[in-house]
């Protein structure tokens, strides 16, 4: 539930509240009043009986005037009188007066008091003169003032609804845009600025997001260059490994080649066999340690990126491989042009770690490799094989495999290794992010 909900909820709770013993606060106030009008009504009727009867006791024919005297009491709002004989028989009754708008029976029910009434005795055994008190019409009125004031209570109570509902609309808007900003900056754009205005605290938490985002940006930019020269100082240290391989340690391994084959032509070690067959074992392993060497050496310094392309240098990678494996094929797509050598780089060190596992591990017939861009903010790179997979138990991280996540991840990307659709063959789908600085480089749009 939202927060405007749960303030409009909580408001609208307190007004049915306010409603309900508003509206109980009325009923007895309303049943007060009509006990009180009832209870003054049959005094003053009282009052005027034993008048009529004091003044009648001295007239030819009491009765009559007597009955006069109840009759004259019709039409009475609250109050109605009944003359009875010695034997009880009604002789005059009065009529009170109707309500012109009667109240709910409900209503007559809830404020209603218990009808009183009084006997007054005529003298000489003649009879009596009963009354008994009527609230139709006080009730009738009560209600009429009821209504009147529950329906402004509900009309006020409906105004501040209504003027909450605006309020805290207007209040918290602000913090839609502060939503908004959050959810594009938990997907990596610390761009968003959000306006400050509103309520002094939402001032105040827009001003304090903005301070945030734009030290995020700061934080972000400062990673990418870190990030950069990461990738920079690893190219050179592996530039640097291969340089000693070649320099120092292939001219030794060539040296040691150089002696092995002039022991091999010395005539003493010629007529001794077994020494032979110990200098060729020698021999052959020398020359596979030089192979393994230049192989190393591809890896650690491929073909430039820079100078050949991200196309040609794939394409010669897949070259390298397909000379060792003539029975796996080759698919590469990738554009000529369109990326930096710092993206190249980066793009290919992912192929070439995503190949080599799987012509090592994998046992494929066909590779596939695929660069293709997202848009002018993302870079997809996927390597495709249709090999043994991965088996059940088997890890997705290697060595190789582990560092090409921790290069992806350093970069913000995202790194995935997953079986094919059908089971077999493994997919590794790398998201790199582009940088500004990157993007300035290319010759796509902002």
């Amino acid at each position: 539930m939202s927060l405007r909900t749960r303030l409009i909820v909580g408001i609208g709770c307190v007004l049915l509240a306010s409603l309900i013993v508003g509206s109980a606060l009325v009923c007895w106030q309303a049943a007060r009043k009509v006990g009180t009008e009832m209870g003054a009504a049959i005094d003053v009727g009282e009052r005027t009986a034993r008048n009529g009867i004091e003044e009648a006791q001295h007239l030819p024919d009491p009765l009559h005037r007597l009955a006069v005297l109840v009759g004259d009491l019709d039409g009475e709002r609250h109050l109605r009188a009944m003359l009875l004989d010695a034997h009880g028989v009604v002789l005059a009754r009065s009529q009170p007066l109707a309500p012109a708008a009667p109240a709910p029976a409900w209503f007559y029910d809830l404020v209603a008091s218990h009808a009183e009434s009084r006997r007054l005795a005529l003298p000489a055994g003649l009879g009596a003169i009963v009354l008994q008190t009527d609230s139709h019409n006080e009730i009738s009125e009560v209600w009429s003032s009821a209504v009147l004031m529950l329906a402004t209570l509900v009309l006020v109570c409906s105004l501040n609804a209504v003027l909450a509902y605006w309020i805290t609309g207007r209040a918290l808007k602000p913090l839609g845009g502060v939503v908004a900003a959050c959810s594009r900056i938990g997907s990596g754009d610390y761009a968003p600025e959000i306006p400050e205005s509103g309520a002094l605290e939402l001032v105040q938490l827009c001003r304090g997001f903005n301070l945030m985002a734009g030290q995020l940006a700061q934080m972000a930019r400062q990673q990418s260059r870190l990030e950069e020269q990461l990738v920079q100082v690893q190219e050179e240290e592996r530039a640097e490994l291969a340089r000693d391989l070649h320099d120092e340690v292939g001219p030794l391994l060539f040296a040691v080649s150089v002696d092995l084959a002039a022991l091999q032509q010395d005539e003493v070690i010629r007529c001794r066999s077994a020494l032979q067959t110990r200098l060729d074992a020698m021999r052959d392993a020398l020359t596979r340690m030089q192979q393994h060497v230049r192989v190393i050496l591809g890896r650690l310094r491929p073909p430039s990126v820079a100078d050949l392309g991200l196309s040609h240098s794939i394409e010669g990678l897949a070259a390298f491989w397909r000379t060792r494996y003539p029975g796996v094929s080759f698919h590469v797509h990738v554009p000529e042009e369109g990326f930096s050598a710092a993206m190249g780089t980066r793009i290919y060190r992912i192929v070439q770690e995503s190949i080599s596992n799987a012509v090592r591990h994998g046992k494929p017939g066909r590779i596939e490799v695929s660069v293709d861009r997202e848009g002018n903010d993302h870079i997809r790179v996927r390597v495709r094989d249709d090999g043994i997979g991965l088996r059940a138990g088997q890890g997705r991280t290697g060595l190789g495999l582990t560092g090409m996540l921790e290069r992806v991840a350093a970069l913000g990307g995202e790194l995935e290794v997953s079986s094919g659709q059908d089971g077999s063959g493994v997919v590794v789908s790398a998201r790199l992010p582009v940088t500004e600085d990157e993007r300035r480089e290319l010759s796509v749009p902002a």
